[in-house]
This record gives structure tokens, sequence and C-alpha cells, in this order.
């Protein structure tokens, strides 16, 4: 008797002690919830652009592992059919055209790559950025599926002349390792991306508009052999001008971009070296009057460029 007595106060026991932790959960849940909430609550009422800016989606995307694109024969021989230029590569990756004749463009209008299509390899794997008025340079991000936002060996650079048209490109491009690549993950929210911003790193300031969010990917890291690991990465654009970035997995912010033309150019300078010392690829050239002369003119442009953003920078 006794011991079925012990045996309904040990169930009855464990029944309060179930309901008890139900209860708590359901108050941590009913808790953060709430402080979600009220983070959201905060940020919408100290940022403009919130509500029609920011997405409530749920957005998943693959980390990429990539590694520099060699120009194989065939890409070599598609660059020999391109019109009015001379090209060279160097390094098998860093390719640099040359225009015989300035090449009018305008970015505004539609159907500019078209355009390019007899001008540069694989003009639609890259989407326009921007351009750097003080250098006269259109910047062009690769893409796989998304932007590579900032990234040296996925990138197209066009140098203007004074008036505006094309006399030179430096063109990179990264592929996919398929042997590597990963299934896609739950990334973190857009308004977590805005959180980080202004919580966390106060970059955003009250009274800033979300002006626009967008995926891409950034280099998250670099390993020995070359290739790169790319993650998903939140671009939040502010007050229409000021870019951020935040890695749409890890949560953190990544530095502004703000020396990344000078710092490229300047690796650009050392890559090309000089003809003993790294490997040269002419095309469309005669003889070897023609590819010195040419190496001496991509020097100095890429050397005028840096010389150029230093001095924006002193000033």
């Amino acid at each position: 008797m006794q011991w079925n007595q012990t045996k309904l106060l040990f169930i009855i026991c464990f029944l309060v002690l179930d309901i008890f932790l139900i209860q708590q959960l359901l108050t941590k849940d009913e808790y953060k919830y709430s402080e979600e909430s009220s983070t959201e609550e905060e940020i919408a009422s100290n940022i403009e652009g919130i509500e029609e800016n920011v997405s409530d989606e749920s957005f998943k995307a693959p980390l990429i592992y990539a590694m520099n694109k060699a120009y194989s024969e065939t890409d070599i021989a598609k660059l020999e059919q391109l019109d009015n230029q001379k090209q060279l590569i160097v390094n098998d990756y860093l390719l640099i055209g040359r225009f015989t004749e300035p090449v009018p463009i305008d970015v505004e209008e539609e159907g500019y790559q078209e355009q390019l299509d007899n001008l540069i390899l694989n003009n639609k794997q890259y989407t326009y950025w921007g351009k750097d008025s003080s250098k006269n340079i259109l910047v062009f991000f690769q893409r796989m599926d998304l932007p590579i936002f900032y990234n040296k060996n996925a990138l197209l650079i066009i140098q203007l002349n004074d008036d505006g048209e094309m006399t030179q490109y430096i063109q990179t491009m990264m592929e996919k390792e398929d042997n590597e690549q990963q299934e896609p993950e739950k990334l973190n929210s857009q308004m977590n991306a805005i959180s980080t911003l202004f919580l966390k790193e106060n970059l955003i300031e009250t009274g800033d508009k979300v002006t626009a969010v967008n995926l891409g990917y950034h280099n998250l890291i670099s390993l020995p052999n070359g290739e790169q690991v790319l993650n998903p990465t939140w671009n939040v654009q502010v007050n229409e001008s000021q870019e951020y970035f935040v890695n749409a997995i890890e949560g953190h912010n990544y530095p502004d971009n703000n020396n990344f033309v000078e710092t490229t150019y300047k690796e650009f300078i050392k890559e090309i070296g000089t003809p003993e010392t790294s490997s040269m690829l002419y095309l469309q050239t005669e003889d070897e009057e023609e590819e010195q002369a040419l190496y001496e003119t991509i020097k100095d442009s890429l050397l005028n460029i840096v010389d150029t953003t230093i001095g924006v920078g002193n000033e």
C-alpha cells in the first residue's frame, strides 16, 4: 500500500516538474520573440526605409569554393577574335586589354553589354557596380549567380579617357571548384544585418535611410593553394551612397573598401613585375617591339591610377 502511494507521489512530482519546464520554455520563447520584436521596433523607429526596403523572407545560399580561372587555348582563340585591341595575359589569369581606338560607352543605356560582346570576353558574367569619377574608371563585379563583392580576382575595370571613351580594361575571373561545393544553408535575416550595423557597430545612425539590401558573396578566407571560400553576404546600402557588407551566416560586418582600387592596382603592378619575372602572353601583337610598347603603356597606365589615388587621398 505504501509503495503504491510512493509511486503515485513520484508520478505527481514528475508531472509538476514537466509542467514547470514547459512553462519555462514557453516563457523563454515568448521573451525571445518579445525581445526580437522590441529590437525590430527600435530599429524601425530610428531608421527610415525598413518597411519598404528590408525583406522578412528567409533566404538560403551555399558557401562557394573558387579558384582563379586560367585562360585556356579555347579562351585565347576567342580573345584573338576580339575587335580593336591588343591584349596581355599575366601569370595565366590577369588579362589586360588596350583598345587601338577609344570606344564610346554609356552604362546608363540599355543594351550596353551587347556593345561589349565583341570587345570583352564573358562580359555578361559581370554586373556593373559603379563609376569612380576621380580615377575615371568603371567597376564591374563578377557574378556567380550573385555578385562577388570587392574581390580583385573576380573583377572587370574599364579605364576611360576624358571624353568618357574606353581605352583599356583589366579582367580577372574565378570559377567554382565543382568537387567542393556545399549545400545551401539558412542565412541570417536582412533585419539581423541592419541590427549589426545599427546596434553593434554604430555604422548606421538614427535618421539614416536603408535604401537597398542585396545578397552576394565576399571572400571569407584564402587558402594556401589559392582557393577562396566565398561566403554569402548582405550588402546594405544606406542613404543611396554608403555600402556596408555583413556576413550572412556568422553575422559580422566586413571592413570598408575605401582603398580597394589603390590596393588592387598596386597588386596588379606587382603581378606584372617585369617580362623577366612574370609570365607574359601577348595577343594580337605583331613583333617584340610592339609587345614591349604594349607592356610599357599598360604599366604606365596602372601607375597613373595609383598616383591619382594617392593624390586624392592626400588632399
